[in-house]
């Protein structure tokens, strides 16, 4: 048997199933992209209030564009573990503006971060990554120490969590799997992924505003969490799925 082949045609497969079962998922998707892709074009347009340009952080939000667009892709192989993994980089692209936004002279630290490693890891690393400009700052840094705990690093969580072990007459067989086997637990992932993106939206909104001015059209206002809150209390039941949407998703549950 051709391994890899077999494994792009289930993918495949999923993303088919995927688009079937999650159609207003998708949709929600959508809008939230375009949203956060007009919220954060604002700054490549517009001057801040003080006069200044902001166009060096467009970098920035655009690595957090284009790893939502990775992690849902994952996502919709049924690949959650793979869906964080990709998004990361996206997150800490947040709280690096935020830390940009805060102090100028925090770009100057993190270009010269081969430089003065100290002096990075200092302004960058743990708690000092949160910043004063970037809502809700506190808990996207926590998302992304639990990213860190339970997607990078092969630890015992990482490395046992798509692990299984058979047993037979010849002896023990130990297999990983490459895709989501739990429904629910998928479900959640999806649900936690798409309300910390609402929550994502929200913030960059308010940053962008504090930066440039109010656009004048009515702020984004989160409705991913109160209107999936009846599916994901259900989902909730399992302990596992709902410490997922509470630590990576920011549900209130």
């Amino acid at each position: 048997m051709d391994e890899f082949a077999d494994y792009y045609s289930v993918q495949t497969k999923n993303r088919v199933v995927f688009q079937k079962n999650f159609v207003s998922d998708i949709a929600v998707f959508k809008v939230l992209l375009s949203r956060l892709q007009e919220i954060w074009g604002r700054v490549g347009t517009v001057r801040g209030l003080t006069g200044h340009s902001h166009v060096g952080l467009l970098p920035f939000s655009n690595l957090l564009v284009r790893h939502l667009v990775f992690g849902f892709e994952h996502l919709s192989g049924y690949q959650s573990f793979l869906g964080w993994l990709t998004f990361r980089p996206g997150l800490e692209a947040l709280l690096i503006i935020g830390k940009f936004v805060d102090d100028v002279a925090n770009a100057k630290t993190w270009r010269e971060r081969e430089v003065n490693p100290k002096a990075y890891r200092q302004a960058f690393s743990g708690s000092a990554l949160e910043s004063k400009s970037l809502p809700r700052s506190a808990d996207f840094r926590q998302v992304l120490t639990h990213l860190n705990d339970e997607f990078m690093h092969p630890n015992p969580a990482f490395t046992y969590r798509d692990t299984t072990v058979k047993t037979d007459a010849a002896g023990h067989l130990i297999e990983i799997q490459f895709f989501d086997v739990s429904a629910n637990l998928h479900e959640a992932h999806l649900l936690a992924y798409l309300n910390l993106m609402d929550n994502i939206v929200t913030a960059s909104d308010n940053l962008v505003a504090a930066l440039c001015g109010p656009t004048g059209a009515a702020a984004p206002v989160r409705t991913y969490e109160p209107t999936e809150r009846n599916r994901a209390v259900q989902l909730a039941k399992d302990a596992t799925a709902k410490r997922v949407m509470q630590e990576l998703g920011l549900w209130t549950l």
